[in-house]
């Protein structure tokens, strides 16, 4: 594409912020990131003009409601908070990539943080991804059009819940039997309420919104390894807390629960409260640092950063004491180890070791001692057996439209079933589902099961394509494949034990590495076919 002297192109793709971020996204750069700017000079003014407004509204608004609710805070206090708001809506609303990174984080921290501010934090910045995606589509007419078929699957699965939800059913959250049963079951019952309508958005619609945003607006290398970089520190920081859990100095530990996880004692539960969750996280987390690692381009002490975090990641897994956490971890090593091409090495090392130490250490391994490192404890095992069972029984009585979406706790607690004579009857009695495809099942029926196996198998075979399509040694490559297909791998490991709907932040970094790895796809074919003479449109794939 030709760019005549002096003149600026008037539209471009992905929208960044900041050109004074622009020579930090080079690769042997600082990782912190990312993304520039070019605007029209006949329009750009009027369009920063807009933002800046809209951005000042916000800032008034959050400086109005923290002076009523922050009656204490001072006039300066204020001031500054309006100020930072100020600039982040700016660079929210000139930024997708941006806001969709800030999102990830605000639902990373949204257990640790639920009344910083008078609104959720994750709302404020649900509405910034949303704005600046409008914005962005609005600055791009060549923007991709229309929805694929994983779009048109997950917008069919997503119905079908809403259906769900307003359908009558033969139970509700607010029964009062069920509560009475519930708090008959005392200390068993280990449910939370959950807000159906909150399980629809985050765990449905925003996954749709993510994956739509990955195919679109991270179409450079710079925004790419931006988010791996935001990751790649989330995890970090969940390996640091869950070590310092147990080894000290437990006076730096944030949040606090982490250190006394009610419901987990002797495991790193992590911000999650959650030790499959947590673990999933660092597992993700190991994937991505192996790849950093890799990047002969990335100086020296980024690459031994991404080492330390591996290997923190790695004891991060160990400490949550938890199998299917543990699984995770095999599952991104064996993956690594059979698809990573160029840095396999690594993958194969970590796992000789862990079968080292497992060998040495194997009648400890074999044990029931869960805090020495052992597996064989039957309690939760016989937990997840006879919430299975009654998720099957309750499938053979509404096997079509299932007993309504949330409602398996209920159906749980009048209806629980054994899984065999020798399963004490009360293991798993009245608590949520323990496998995400079989809660599914029991809620939304035969048909919400195969309109979801339909967006992984969809998922699955897309990133396959992309797989083996994509340049080997690329960072938006092959190795970028191989992360998304070892997220989503581990994701189906952890839902073999845990209701993932139940959890907000899995499903978000999930679908957007799927987006960005099968948009990146997308435009290496085109770009190809472009190349050998079949198309005669220009079509640029930018790296960075």
């Amino acid at each position: 594409m030709m760019v005549l002297p002096g003149r600026t192109r008037a539209r471009t793709r992905g929208g960044q912020f900041g050109g004074w971020l622009s020579a930090a996204a080079r690769p042997g750069s600082t990782p912190f990131i990312v993304f520039t700017r070019r605007t029209d000079p006949k329009t750009g003014g009027s369009e920063l003009g807009a933002w800046l407004a809209a951005a000042a509204a916000l800032a008034a608004i959050v400086v109005v409601v923290a002076a009523v609710r922050l009656p204490s805070a001072k006039f300066g206090q204020l001031l500054v908070l309006g100020a930072v708001a100020l600039v982040l809506g700016v660079l929210v609303l000139r930024s997708p990539p941006l806001a969709t990174i800030i999102l990830i984080i605000a639902i990373f921290l949204r257990p640790a943080t639920p009344h910083v501010l008078p609104v959720e934090t994750f709302w404020i910045a649900v509405a910034g991804v949303v704005g600046a995606f409008v914005l962005w589509m609005d600055r791009n007419p060549d923007r991709p059009r229309g929805m694929d078929a994983i779009e048109w699957a997950i917008a069919l699965y997503t119905l079908w819940n809403v259906y769900s939800m307003i359908s009558p059913h033969e139970y509700k959250a607010t029964d009062e039997g069920v509560a009475s049963a519930i708090a008959a079951a005392g200390p068993l019952h280990t449910s939370a309420p959950v807000v159906v309508w909150r399980v629809i958005f985050v765990d449905m619609l925003l996954p749709l919104l993510m994956y739509r945003l990955g195919r679109s607006v991270f179409d450079r290398a710079a925004v790419v390894r931006a988010l791996l970089w935001a990751i790649l520190i989330l995890a970090a920081y969940s390996a640091a807390m869950s070590i310092m859990q147990f080894s000290g100095p437990t006076e730096l530990v944030w949040p606090r629960y982490i250190v006394d996880p009610k419901n987990w004692p002797g495991r790193a539960a992590g911000v999650f409260k959650q030790p499959v969750v947590s673990g999933w996280l660092l597992a993700l987390g190991l994937a991505i640092a192996m790849l950093l690692l890799s990047r002969r381009s990335e100086p020296t002490w980024v690459r031994r950063f991404a080492f330390v975090v591996a290997f923190a990641c790695g004891y991060g897994i160990y400490l949550t004491h938890t199998r299917d956490a543990w699984l995770s971890g095999v599952v991104v090593l064996i993956i690594g180890a059979l698809m990573a091409r160029g840095y396999r090495k690594g993958f194969i090392v970590s796992i000789c070791l862990v079968a080292s130490m497992v060998a040495v250490n194997w009648s400890v391994f074999t044990s029931s001692d869960r805090k020495a490192g052992g597996v064989g404890s039957v309690s939760e095992v016989q937990d997840r057996l006879n919430a299975d069972q009654t998720a099957l029984w309750a499938f053979t009585r509404k096997p079509v439209a299932g007993w309504g979406i949330d409602r398996f706790h209920e159906v749980n607690t009048h209806h629980h079933q054994q899984w065999a004579p020798d399963v004490p009857w009360i293991r798993g009695y009245g608590i949520v589902a323990h496998s995400h495809e079989l809660g599914i099942l029991a809620d939304v029926g035969v048909i919400g099961l195969v309109l979801w196996i339909c967006v992984l198998a969809l998922v699955i075979r897309r990133l396959w394509t992309a797989y083996r399509t994509l340049p080997d040694h690329d960072l938006c490559g092959k190795p970028l494949a191989v992360t998304a297909i070892m997220a989503l791998a581990t994701f189906i490991s952890a839902g073999l034990t845990v209701d993932l709907r139940c959890f907000d932040f899995p499903m978000l970094p999930i679908f957007l590495l799927a987006g960005i790895t099968i948009g990146w796809s997308d435009r290496y074919q085109r770009s190809q076919t472009a190349a050998s003479g079949q198309i005669v449109e220009p079509v640029t794939v930018r790296h960075g």
